[in-house]
């Protein structure tokens, strides 16, 4: 095939690189669907790759990857670590294991024995979007021995054998995944090697039909060109419109596979001189794969960052593509490039950086035994949680007290008001370090009412308050406990003390993650609403290492209260 084919190419590609960015950047509900396209591309492009050499070197195959793979991945992998054991405010207390999961190419199956959820906007962690890499290098180091026996099979046996034998593995990835879904193990589907490579295999079987035959289409460029647009307008719909939550879910993953197919062929035509605007999607989409792999450690490094949106979506998209051209740029060099001084000038800092950041994680302590046993203490008391929600829900009284009449009266009295507070109706609402304290919780409020998760955000506070407040069980007092796991938008508060209403509110600050910003935030917060008052929980774990445990953010025995 001449160069020129692939011209179209570059469009899915840089199409499909911007639709995931912007999912990432949460502006585009449906755009983890290019992840297919992405698949089926890596298949396509693997078979038409190796198909032009005449003979085709295992050897040399694996070293072209490690080249344009894992050479990059390693740039963006350490550097990132670099950056992030200098900032003191991220405590990334998964590095030693995930990072390992990624330079060894299984971190897909980690994600999911770590029980991660790709769908959660919580970003916990500069490497949850590898699980696709992952996949690409298992791919990678088995697709030469795959070509060899495709190679053995199309010359002993007719091609459409094996043209239907990727079909046929397709299906049976397809059916596999459907079913994972049905029975409800939605990230089993989605980080599951075999369930994934349906697309792949259907690329592979595309590339098969293009090294031997002519595509299936008109033969008007014009057509074409408007049959391929019609199909990139469907892609765009199923983009905005297809959320993971969609009963479309599962149609919609196979019909970008299926329409994927169909650009393709629609690609496959000769084109003259490229124009600007073609030089510049080309020189784009040439940086694909580096932009797929920075993008989420700079959206990581930055989410705490107090600055408006729309600006700092900007500023991702630039420093994104900025570094994604830096590392691609250095990276190429070889005989035939006349700048490649100034790709090793490039090159040496990044490689520095990265031996910085390879030397931190290898002196990193590994802190899965720890994350275990917080994770069972965790779900434990997440039991308790719901016992005592029942038995809340229960027992409520109707009766209302008023708050400062009654602490008035008890001012001078600490007997009764320690009793008082015994027979106190709060409800707390947090996440995993109120969970964490839940049995202490209960000792000091027998009759409160908490309800605490994992990696819960400010967003979701509004929807529980009002739940409660639905069903009169919004106690007297309401303490939030949100905080730890980002910066939340005044609205997602004003929603919450609406609610909430004339009830005092008590909400503790937070020792991660950006305190310089969320602690400051909230006092000032709270100076405009009278019934809101910070609980300053930094100043009593300041100086007191005991109060903490590994990770320096979730409570100690010592620090929990009594």
């Amino acid at each position: 095939m001449k160069k020129s084919y692939y011209n179209k190419l570059d469009i899915i590609r840089l199409f499909s690189c911007i639709a995931v960015l912007l999912y990432h950047l949460g502006l585009l509900e449906g755009g983890y669907l290019a992840v297919c396209t992405f698949f089926v591309l890596t298949g396509y492009l693997s078979i038409i790759s190796a198909s032009k050499k005449d003979n085709f070197s295992i050897k040399d195959y694996y070293i072209s990857r490690l080249k344009k793979i894992y050479l990059p991945l390693l740039i963006v992998v350490f550097t990132t670590i670099a950056i992030i054991t200098l900032i003191p405010s991220i405590n990334y207390i998964n590095m030693k294991p995930e990072t390992t999961s990624v330079l060894l190419g299984y971190n897909n199956f980690w994600q999911l024995n770590a029980n991660l959820d790709y769908f959660v906007r919580h970003i916990s962690s500069p490497f949850i979007h590898l699980w696709y890499i992952a996949i690409i290098l298992q791919f990678e180091l088995l697709f030469p021995i795959c070509y060899k026996i495709i190679k053995k099979v199309n010359k002993n046996i007719k091609k459409i054998f094996s043209i239907i034998l990727f079909i046929i593995l397709a299906v049976i990835s397809y059916l596999l995944f459907f079913d994972s879904i049905n029975k409800g193990n939605l990230m089993s589907a989605y980080y599951g090697t075999i369930p994934r490579l349906f697309s792949v295999f259907l690329g592979i079987a595309l590339g098969i039909i293009h090294s031997n035959h002519k595509p299936l289409t008109f033969n008007s460029n014009v057509i074409k060109n408007i049959i391929f647009t019609i199909y990139l307008v469907i892609l765009t719909i199923l983009f905005i419109k297809v959320d993971f939550k969609s009963s479309w879910f599962n149609l919609s993953m196979i019909a970008t596979t299926l329409i994927t197919l169909r650009m393709i062929d629609y690609s496959i035509t000769p084109s003259n001189k490229l124009n600007n605007i073609q030089s510049m999607i080309k020189s784009l989409a040439s940086i694909s794969y580096e932009i797929y792999l920075v993008q989420y450690p700079v959206i990581f490094l930055l989410q705490d960052k107090d600055m408006n949106g729309i600006i700092k979506t900007i500023i991702v998209i630039v420093c994104t593509v900025i570094i994604s051209y830096a590392i691609h740029f250095a990276i190429d060099i070889n005989k035939k490039n006349k700048d490649n001084t100034l790709r090793l000038i490039v090159l040496i800092p990044l490689l520095i950086i990265s031996l910085f950041g390879a030397y931190k994680f290898i002196i990193a302590k590994d802190y899965t035994e720890d994350i275990k046993k917080l994770e069972e203490e965790l779900n434990e008391n997440n039991d308790l949680i719901k016992e005592k929600q029942k038995e809340y829900e229960k027992n409520k009284q109707e009766a209302e007290s008023n708050w400062k009449e009654e602490l008035n009266k008890l001012d001078a009295d600490q007997n009764n008001l320690k009793e008082y507070v015994k027979n106190l109706k709060v409800v707390g609402i947090g996440d995993s370090i109120m969970e964490l304290c839940v049995k202490e919780l209960y000792q000091t409020f027998p009759n409160g009412y908490f309800d605490a998760a994992t990696n819960r955000v400010e967003k979701q506070a509004p929807a529980i308050l009002q739940d409660l407040k639905n069903r009169g069980m919004l106690g007297d007092v309401v303490v939030i406990n949100l905080g730890t796991n980002g910066n939340g938008l005044s609205t997602y508060r004003d929603s919450m003390l609406d609610i909430i209403g004339d009830r005092k509110v008590f909400w503790l600050n937070a020792t991660r993650p950006d305190v310089d910003v969320y602690n400051p935030n909230l006092i000032d917060y709270a100076s405009k609403h009278d019934n809101l008052y910070v609980i300053d929980w930094i100043s009593y774990v300041d100086g007191h290492p005991e109060y903490l445990i590994y990770d320096g953010v979730h409570p100690s025995v010592r620090g929990r209260p009594i």
